[in-house]
């Protein structure tokens, strides 16, 4: 397995993640006092879906690092954490500048208020609660674990400590983190990162042992598929709001990798389009979630269904769009500082 090959499975699992935190982000019109997280549909996505971000990001930090972690690449530390300051932290820093101030300015007609000073602004740049777009806490806790991990990794490389010792430390220290997430700070979404780290380094053994792993499971085969769904559904009914509940996050990552697999398998090129759209996505869909739903609502009076259909359509197209737009103007000088500020590549002619 070389660093170069693409494996569009693992793009698939970025699209169909990205798509769940969308569809979860839709439902805030929902009439349960709570934007939908009572309903049934909400609780079984959110089973898996950040555990499934998770896993994908210590996937590619293993499978884009390999020569740089054996040794191959001496220096690289550092390059690796101004990269990651650039794609994570950085749009992180932009997009809260940008939001602040409206964000403050319509606080009598929002959910939560944002006050208009330097201490609201300082908090929203360290805590997730005082964020303004309050699920970008996802880019502290992946950079704390993209820095953490691969430091180990690259440590214990140097001083030759067998890597399937290193991942069985790496799993049980991540596992031990579940309970304790609780007493971690919150600050630079600490507790997040802890209560996340196992799924981060199941992605890093997977990647690691990926070969041998896809010889026992036969991931493409319906039947391990449906079993997997099946395992999942069978978990969450027996396990939520125990704190056995990771076990149920694997089993729905493990069969979002058998469906993604599936799709690579038998060229099912439907997800194809969104290929590289998911990380702007993700980045700006809030604000067409917000539009569609908070905003307009205070203007026109629509059901729910309609407000969680407009905010998914709106959430997913628009950012996709603006991807697109930017993908086809990379000499441009707008799309090229903006491609910067958002950690975005362009794809150059």
């Amino acid at each position: 397995m070389t660093e170069k090959k693409y494996l569009k499975f693992i793009a698939y699992l970025q699209i169909i993640g990205i798509f769940l935190v969308v569809v979860g982000h839709s439902f805030h019109e929902y009439p349960d006092g709570d934007y939908g997280r009572s309903m049934l549909l909400y609780r079984m996505m959110h089973s898996f879906r950040m555990p499934l971000f998770m896993f994908v990001s210590g996937f590619l930090m293993v499978y884009t690092t390999r020569s740089a972690v054996a040794g191959q690449r001496r220096g690289y530390t550092g390059t690796f954490v101004s990269l990651k300051l650039r794609r994570l932290l950085l749009p992180f820093a932009v997009l809260t500048l940008i939001t602040f101030v409206p964000r403050a300015y319509f606080s009598p007609i929002a959910d939560e208020t944002v006050e208009m000073n330097l201490d609201s602004l300082i908090r929203a740049f360290v805590y997730p609660h005082y964020m303004v777009i309050p699920y970008l806490w996802f880019l502290q806790a992946s950079f704390t674990l993209l820095v953490v991990c691969f430091c180990i990794l690259v440590l214990t490389s140097r001083l030759g400590i067998p890597a399937a010792a290193v991942d069985i430390v790496m799993i049980a220290a991540g596992a031990a983190l579940l309970p304790a997430a609780s007493y971690l700070p919150s600050a630079f979404s600490l507790a997040y990162a802890g209560k996340l780290a196992v799924f981060f380094v199941l992605g890093i053994v997977y990647a690691r042992n990926m070969d041998g792993v896809d010889v026992i499971m036969r991931w493409t085969s319906p039947f391990v598929f449906m079993l997997l769904w099946a395992i999942w559904a069978a978990l969450f009914f027996a396990l939520e709001g125990s704190s056995w509940m990771p076990l149920c996050s694997v089993a729905g990552i493990g069969a979002c990798i058998s469906g993604a697999k599936i799709l690579e398998e038998r060229r099912i090129t439907l997800l194809d389009p969104f290929f590289g759209a998911n990380y702007m996505i993700f980045l700006l869909s809030w604000y067409f979630n917000v539009l569609s739903q908070q905003v307009l609502g205070h203007f026109v009076r629509l059901s729910w269904q309609v407000h969680t259909v407009l905010s998914l359509l709106s959430g997913i197209f628009v950012p996709y769009l603006f991807y697109r737009y930017m993908q086809r103007h990379p000499d441009s000088a707008p799309v090229r500082l903006c491609a910067f500020l958002l950690g975005q590549s362009l794809k150059r002619r």
